[in-house]
């Protein structure tokens, strides 16, 4: 099993510090940040950029969390799904949005065509293929260059939290099966 143990016991002031500052508003760590405490600069780095990914982005809630769930689906990464599925609904993500990117087939998803937009730049993230000229210029038109990149960013960020999981065998958040 590829579990690292709890680090906490181990980590110096500047460690707890870092500790510290990233469980209080998570109220704790668990999971994928308990893993990274294990390089708590890293750790702290990372959650700079999701916190301002997830909190601070110009592009939409119910796009950003797409993003995620499309990525979580596309790498087959339930603790991603399970983690953002909550907000996702929050953010006012249509639910026949999020069953059809559950089912994971693109081909004949019936939604807005932005949403299928985002979900095709998991896609291309996940394989990591160029965007098209076609899906580019229309994201381009939708959510100007800025928001474009933030939506890619978002699908990489989310690849490499991925990463994470996978390599350490973070356990789901959620009892019960994996939801694929």
């Amino acid at each position: 099993m590829a579990r690292l143990k709890d680090p906490r016991p181990d980590l110096d002031a500047e460690g707890q510090a870092i500790y510290d500052k990233l469980a209080g508003p998570r109220h704790g760590l668990s999971g994928m940040y308990l893993t990274l405490m294990h390089h708590p600069q890293l750790a702290d780095r990372v959650a700079t950029l999701g916190t301002f990914l997830r909190f601070q982005g110009t592009i939409r809630g119910d796009l950003r969390e797409l993003a995620m769930l499309a990525t979580a689906r596309g790498l087959k990464a339930p603790f991603i799904w399970e983690k953002h599925l909550k907000p996702a609904r929050e953010e006012g993500l249509p639910e026949d949005v999020i069953q059809q990117v559950l089912t994971g087939d693109l081909a004949t998803a019936e939604m807005d065509d932005l949403y299928k937009a985002v979900w095709q730049v998991a896609r291309h993230v996940v394989t990591e293929e160029n965007l098209p000229d076609k899906l580019q210029s229309f994201l381009v038109e939708k959510l100007g260059e800025k928001g474009t990149v933030e939506v890619t960013a978002v699908c990489g960020f989310y690849r490499f939290i991925a990463s994470v999981v996978f390599s350490f065998d973070v356990p789901l958040p959620d009892d019960g099966p994996p939801p694929f």
